[in-house]
């Protein structure tokens, strides 16, 4: 299978929309969809989107989903009677409400492979080692310095940017005690040992202790041109080891937490009343983020956008719940 970059994806996705919408016919598309203008502009232009809206493209474009993710014509197609389709039709037949479990183990596979195996030797590369202390210009400018970890520390102080279709790899540490999400989070890092950093950028982070200059770091795969990217952010890592962070789609927390911002959770930090909290809920594919509030066997979850209505559920819909330890803004 030949290579197919996140830009291509979402090139082809820019095709499809033309081809049926029009050039002018991007708030239409996106409507049929069920997405926002602007969440849908985001995945045209710059941000490869979760895998079931790459599906509702598919479907309702009537096109191959294979060409929509590799570019490449379908070549043997997997027959209908395939055991592993026929396996899976029977569970969510036995089972409808396994598939929003089903979707999210479908999404931790699909992170799992675009990482590279991990490699022999034990010794870090020193340039993907420093990349923790790499620092960007607009740092002194800021008249702040970012702060600059030694090799031997820097990945130590990584927490891994899962993006937005993570959701089913954070259930997944969640079920499990917090040295196994530790474990879990080390091997992730390890297994990017030897990519070269593309870029670092110094950016703000503001959570429960004030706030704090980290850094963005961006590493490129030497094999597959492939991203990934993750937060120098110590002060964070110290206090929880199996931190994660996972990048916010739309805006109904908006103004303090924005469409593109990161938010950094962690399994051993449960959501508190009244705090903003990222909410696993059953059936649903994704997480929300929104202010989280128990009340008796029913929790409210409340956004800061005027224009969108709390929601109220039977607390045993509620998959996970974890409170929002900073946000992290990028751009201004």
């Amino acid at each position: 299978m030949k290579n197919s970059s996140q830009k291509d994806v979402c090139a082809r996705i820019a095709q499809v929309r033309i081809e049926l919408a029009g050039p002018r016919g991007k708030a239409a598309f996106a409507k049929q969809l069920g997405l926002s203008p602007s969440t849908y502009d985001y995945y045209e232009s710059s941000r490869l989107p979760p895998v079931d809206v790459l599906v509702r493209i598919a479907e309702l474009a009537a096109i191959d989903l294979r060409w929509l993710i590799t570019g490449e014509q379908a070549g043997q197609a997997i027959p209908a009677d395939h055991p592993i389709l026929r396996r899976a039709a029977e569970l969510l037949s036995r089972s409808p409400s396994a598939a929003a479990s089903l979707a999210a183990f479908m999404d931790i596979l699909d992170q799992a492979l675009k990482f590279p195996a991990k490699p022999q030797e034990s010794v870090v590369p020193a340039e993907a080692e420093q990349a923790g202390g790499l620092h960007a210009p607009e740092a002194a400018s800021a008249g702040r310095e970012p702060p600059q970890p030694s090799p031997r520390q820097a990945r130590k102080d990584w927490v891994p940017i899962l993006g937005r279709s993570a959701a089913g790899l954070a259930q997944f540490w969640s079920t499990r005690d917090a040295q196994a999400g530790v474990t879990a989070l080390s091997d992730l890092i390890a297994r990017h040992v030897g990519w070269s950093p593309r870029q670092a950028q110094s950016v703000e982070l503001t959570g429960e202790t004030g706030s704090d200059v980290v850094q963005l770091i961006t590493l490129r795969s030497p094999r597959e041109g492939e991203l990934a990217e993750y937060l120098a952010a110590a002060s964070i890592k110290a206090r929880f080891g199996d931190a994660f962070a996972l990048r916010i789609d739309g805006d109904s927390m908006s103004p303090d937490i924005r469409h593109g911002d990161l938010v950094l959770l962690s399994p051993s930090a449960p959501a508190a009343d009244g705090r903003p909290a990222v909410v696993q809920l059953r059936g649903q594919i994704g997480v929300t983020c929104k202010l989280y509030r128990r009340e008796g066997r029913d929790v409210h979850l409340i956004p800061l956008n005027e224009r969108l209505e709390a929601q109220t559920f039977p607390d045993g819909q509620v998959e996970w719940a974890l409170r929002v330890l900073a946000r992290v803004r990028v751009g201004p």
